[in-house]
């Protein structure tokens, strides 16, 4: 009935759509089972245990659907993809927090339920023909995830990045309505400037002073967090809020192909919008307490010194001893990035050789340039894995503790073909 239409401009139209379950172990192969590790005692050889084991774990299963449509336009100079997916995870494989009696802080367990959906669109166009070349080829991918239940209780699993008086209560959290592994914590809106400031505060929260952690006194210098229940004390329990998600919500790709008499050149740009990243290599040079002589970045300049010295009301006092080392918001950035991620140029060379049918020469650049806000580390490509004795490590995401910068590359070759 295509042709009824008269739809001259349409060249092709397809309708996809698929479902399937597809398993995933990827975890140690002795999980399951409590295992021993060679040690001393007494003089003599012994075993001690070195992991719990569960003899109740299983495979973790993702059920997946994709409803999808092709388009081809104008003689197939434009072809358009879009597909809408579910990916729902069930008994997902999680290392969860044990009780400190049993001589572990961790065991793999099969937890709860994550619900993943979203759009993936392609976009190629052939822009120009004939003696100059040009393709685009465009996709971006929106995904949205969420933690549908936690076993029978729904009791939230943190995980991620421990910071000094945090206890087993990590940077990142897996709790059902929230995105997998969000981060949560305390939220730094500033630097208490001058007593007076505190003691307004204080007495907008009917208490005679504000602490911290129940113990610490606020003094000036000191970051100011969000009091969420606004009571004056700032507490785990309380005052911690969800700041974001370690995955970005919407990935780019951009590929562009030119070709010219015997040259051609492709360009690869990629960039990511709505992730985090926390980097936690401050907990060593971005934190208060840890001394004026210490290595510190280059915004300690403007930090708190005194009522009449306040600096840019971000940045605390550098021997304050109140909050130390505690994981919060000042840490925690944005992971956007734009990144010309590849340049290749090369030119085919007009051989006439019996042995030689192909002869190509290319300069190929990757890394070349990257656009972001991230002041932590080098870059938010370079989230590494947490300390895995945390719970959740192993499965933690977003945290960035030093990691290396991505390399730059060049390369020069040569294409022979015989």
């Amino acid at each position: 009935f295509w042709k009824d239409l008269n739809l001259n401009w349409l060249s092709s139209f397809k309708l996809r759509a698929s479902y399937g379950v597809t398993g995933n172990n990827a975890i140690s192969n002795t999980a399951a089972y409590a295992t021993l590790i060679g040690s001393l005692y007494g003089g003599g050889a012994a075993y001690n245990a070195n992991s719990l084991g569960n003899s109740d774990l299983g495979w973790e299963k993702t059920h997946s659907t994709d409803l999808a449509a092709d388009f081809s336009f104008l003689n197939n100079a434009v072809q358009l993809s879009v597909d809408y997916y579910t990916k729902t995870t069930k008994d997902l494989l999680y290392q969860i927090p044990v009780a400190g009696a049993s001589g572990f802080t961790t065991t793999w367990a099969n937890v709860g339920e994550i619900k993943n959906n979203g759009v993936d669109i392609e976009l190629t166009t052939h822009n120009l023909r004939g003696a100059f070349k040009w393709d685009t080829s465009f996709n971006m991918s929106f995904n949205h995830n969420k933690v549908g239940s936690l076993g029978a209780d729904n009791t939230p699993i943190h995980s991620g990045f421990e910071g000094a008086g945090d206890g087993a209560t990590a940077s990142n959290i897996l709790a059902v309505g929230h995105p997998v592994n969000a981060f949560y914590m305390y939220k730094a809106i500033g630097v208490w400037k001058s007593q007076a400031e505190i003691d307004a505060y204080a007495k907008q929260c009917g208490v005679s002073k504000l602490t911290f952690q129940g113990s610490q006194v606020i003094k000036p210098g000191d970051i100011k967090y969000l009091d969420v229940n606004h009571d004056g004390n700032y507490t785990l329990a309380d005052d911690r809020v969800y700041l974001g998600q370690p995955t970005p919500k919407v990935t780019y790709g951009l590929t562009n192909s030119f070709q010219w008499k015997g040259f051609d050149a492709q360009l690869l740009i990629t960039a990511q919008t709505g992730g985090k990243i926390l980097g936690t290599i401050g907990r060593a040079i971005d934190r208060p307490s840890m001394g004026a002589q210490n290595n510190v970045y280059s915004w300690w300049k403007n930090a708190w010194w005194s009522e009449s010295d306040p600096g840019d009301g971000k940045t605390p006092y550098v021997l304050s001893t109140t909050t130390g080392g505690t994981v919060d918001s000042r840490w925690l950035y944005s992971s956007d990035y734009l990144s010309v991620k590849n340049l290749t140029v090369g030119y085919t060379v007009p051989v006439k050789s019996k042995m030689i049918s192909s002869l190509r020469v290319y300069a190929s650049f990757e890394n070349l340039l990257r656009f972001d806000h991230y002041k932590e580390g080098y870059s938010p490509e370079t989230a590494n894995a947490p300390k895995t004795t945390a719970p959740g490590g192993a499965t933690a995401t977003g945290l960035d503790y030093g990691g290396y910068p991505t390399a730059r590359m060049y390369t020069f070759g040569i294409n022979l073909s015989f």
